[in-house]
């Protein structure tokens, strides 16, 4: 059976991060310098504003309709003796749906996938020769759902990530900044949630008891849109970056070293915006994971619980 975390985050992004999960939300950012607190038509200090941003933002206020994140980057393996090297490609989609609640919170049903490609064709991999060990793995592309989270107007936080700057807020408040016709905020955000993966029966998979992550990311958007109410569905733009363990399907365990990856996202009209042959991978592989989850249940399935489902120890 799946275990289950409850109640933790997501923007995106996670985007994410998906490696993302990234990629969606975490209110709890470090403040850039020239925070804004009043704007044409928008009330940048309300917190009932910034619940319905972020709905905006990582999915769509329009009943019943799902919004969709596309994030694609670079990964590279931090090395103990200071060094990188690329080692894959990142193509995600993330699949967000809204549900506004009576007291103004907002629930969100979201699952993610991302694809893992090859640095020079470009296509998903199958295997994948790791630089570091030598050894020839099975990839294992990133997936993470259901995922069932609520963020509401007098929550500062919520599950497992906080401000990397260990400031904490009154209420649900982003870190505003103006920048000529753009409204942009910064989140830093750190955790370091237990494993699923217990090193002791998965030495070649865990990389340890918890999972230490830090994750940073800017948002952008048009000033005109956030001041436009009728527009439902933000267009955005933003850069993530994340420092977390090996993956389990690198079999690195907990040898030293990190996966850095940069990415880029922005909202889709959907998974049909992959290249053909990525498109094709995830409905063969990862179509569980391509829509939104169709009803709340509290459900917060990681990676790392649908690989220890999935999947049995190396040697």
């Amino acid at each position: 059976m799946l275990e289950i975390e409850q109640n933790r985050r997501l923007l995106l992004g996670s985007l994410g991060a998906l490696g993302t999960s990234t990629l969606l939300a975490n209110p709890l950012a470090a403040a850039e310098a020239n925070p804004v607190s009043s704007g044409a038509g928008y009330s940048f200090d309300t917190p009932m504003e910034n619940v319905r941003t972020m709905a905006r933002l990582t999915s769509t206020l329009e009943p019943g309709k799902t919004g969709y994140v596309r994030y694609q980057g670079r990964a590279f393996a931090l090395l103990e003796n200071g060094s990188n090297v690329a080692i894959y490609d990142i193509d995600g989609i993330g699949a967000l749906r809204a549900l506004p609640q009576p007291n103004g919170a907002i629930r969100f049903l979201f699952s993610e996938f991302a694809l893992y490609l090859d640095l020079k064709t470009g296509l998903p991999l199958e295997r994948w020769t790791n630089p570091i060990t030598g050894r020839e793995v099975e990839v294992w592309h990133q997936r993470n759902g259901p995922v069932n989270y609520e963020i509401a107007p007098d929550k500062a936080m919520f599950g497992q990530f906080v401000r990397a700057d260990g400031v904490t807020n009154t209420g649900f408040q982003l870190p505003w900044t103006i920048r000529g016709p753009f409204a942009t905020f910064a989140l830093d955000v750190v955790s370091n949630r237990k494993n699923a993966l217990d090193p002791a029966t998965w030495p070649l998979e865990s990389s340890g008891e918890t999972i230490p992550t830090t994750e940073h990311s800017q948002y952008s958007m048009l000033l005109s849109d956030l001041n436009n109410p009728k527009l439902l569905s933000l267009p955005f733009f933003a850069t993530l970056q994340s420092i977390k363990p090996w993956h389990p399907w690198m079999l690195m365990g907990k040898r030293l070293g990190r996966v850095f990856a940069r990415m880029v996202a922005q909202k889709v009209s959907g998974p049909e915006v992959l290249p053909a042959p990525s498109l094709a991978y995830a409905k063969q592989h990862l179509s569980a994971w391509m829509e939104a989850p169709a009803e709340w249940t509290g459900q917060y399935v990681t990676a790392q619980a649908i690989y220890k489902a999935t999947r049995t120890p190396q040697k």
